[in-house]
């Protein structure tokens, strides 16, 4: 049970659960960042041992290691929520911290990330019909089709009979 909810933990950052539990598992979701931060292939083999799905343990090794360079140990924050309905258990919310952001770095980074970009231009295709298709016949020299024209519904007004029987 705790491997499963250290697994949706680090799956969904933020999981809502009972205050035993959410007190046991932090433990493990700690444990596991930290190997994560280890970076060994040792590590990444407990790391496998403990969660089942590959693509997990992947983002802890990536992601989540890389989220919190400077800390040591707690990544998952737990707060108070209301009582459960139906039995007025004590719920807690355990969800993973929010990394660190270092803005002078990152400005640079995200600069530096606009500059290596090319600029991407958009594609325009031809629509069907209208102005485009009659400017291409133009300059092929062909004489540009009459636009046809749908007919549209007038609403009319009943004819009002008049006191003297005429319509109008």
């Amino acid at each position: 049970m705790l491997r499963n909810l250290s697994l949706s933990v680090l799956r969904y950052e933020r999981v809502k659960t009972t205050e035993a539990k959410a007190k046991e598992v932090r433990v493990f979701v700690d444990r596991m960042v930290n190997l994560g931060k280890d970076g060994s292939l040792a590590a990444r083999r407990r790391a496998l041992a403990w969660l089942p799905e590959r693509v997990i343990v992947e983002k802890v090794f990536n992601d989540l290691a890389a989220r919190w360079p400077d800390r040591h140990g707690g990544y998952a924050r737990i707060t108070r929520i209301n009582r459960r309905v139906g039995d007025a258990a004590p719920q807690m919310l355990i969800e993973l911290m929010p990394g660190a952001e270092r803005p002078a770095e990152g400005a640079k980074a995200a600069a530096a990330a606009t500059e290596d970009k090319p600029k991407r231009r958009r594609l325009s295709l031809p629509r069907r019909g209208g102005a485009k298709k009659d400017e291409a016949k133009a300059e092929a020299g062909a004489k540009p089709a009459p636009r046809k024209r749908t007919a549209t519904k007038t609403a009319t007004t009943p004819k009002k009979k008049t006191a003297k029987g005429a319509t109008t």
